[in-house]
């Protein structure tokens, strides 16, 4: 779970944003700022707040319909600091905290939330599945890194997701940005997320969600991808580097998390790159 936000009751909130502090702040008031779509309701998506000129963005705030502290916020930090260790092109995402205004409630809320650097043509990315009407199944795949220069970007992601356990991947965050793969963007829906701390168990560690894009589970879709349109990384693959490179991103965001969901998550990515290597090792 989360850090408290009663933490947070007496920390300074930014009142101006401006383009001099916007790097340094790491609390908002936007309570306000007028929303600019998105859910008004303060579980799922948090509503998206432009923040200066269509460049940085505050969004998704980790609160469930019962208040409890979701993950996803602090987990879109985590995939990026561990994507730029290993080179990988990934969305820039920074864990601050929030004040806002419910639009259900008009209660006052202060919750962790990501903020975003907007990449070059994001509001401008091209659909893959929807503009080129690909389905769920495995040779809409080939068709695809056939059609498009998006090779090794999609092993990335696919490496990426399957170490992180995505749950999202959906025709809505991966695109195309003119003939390549677009950064790999809102991967806050891993690291089981939505299971709140009291309720993980070793029962999870096998737990491998359906990928939404091409309709497989990660490892189905990561043995294919790796046997039939494998073209390298961005990256070396070295288990014992990733391992290290993974603490070492955990390290930066670990107090956001609870000590229980800590421990889960080292054992947990540990235990994904290491089926990572076999999965390569066989392909």
């Amino acid at each position: 779970m989360f850090t408290s936000s009663s933490a947070f009751n007496d920390a300074a909130y930014s009142e101006v944003i401006t383009d001099d502090n916007i790097m340094t702040l790491t609390h908002f008031d936007l309570t306000e700022l007028p929303y600019h779509g998105g859910s008004t309701f303060s579980s799922g998506v948090l509503p998206k707040w432009d923040i200066h000129d269509n460049t940085y963005m505050i969004k998704r705030c980790g609160i469930d319909e019962y208040g409890n502290y979701l993950t996803d916020a602090v987990n879109e930090e985590l995939v990026y600091l561990f994507c730029k260790s290993l080179n990988i092109n990934a969305a820039y995402y920074r864990t601050v905290m929030i004040r806002y205004r419910d639009a259900e409630t008009n209660k006052i809320i202060e919750a962790p939330a990501v903020l975003t650097k907007i990449f070059d043509g994001l509001v401008h990315y091209v659909d893959i599945r929807r503009t080129f009407s690909f389905g769920q199944a495995q040779d809409e795949l080939l068709d695809l890194t056939e059609r498009f220069n998006i090779m090794p970007a999609l092993n990335d992601m696919f490496f990426v997701d399957f170490i992180f356990n995505q749950q999202d991947r959906h025709s809505k965050n991966i695109g195309l940005i003119g003939n390549d793969l677009s950064p790999i963007f809102d991967s806050g829906a891993c690291l089981l997320y939505d299971i709140l701390d009291s309720e993980l168990s070793p029962s999870y560690y096998d737990r491998i969600p359906k990928h939404k894009t091409f309709g497989k589970p990660l490892d189905e879709l990561l043995k294919f991808s790796l046997s039939y349109v494998y073209c390298g990384f961005s990256f070396t693959f070295d288990a014992d580097n990733i391992k290290t490179v993974f603490e070492s991103a955990f390290q930066t965001v670990q107090h956001h998390y609870g000590g229980e969901r800590i421990k889960f998550i080292k054992e947990f990515v540990n235990r994904r790159i290491d089926c990572f290597g076999q999965i390569l090792a066989e392909a």
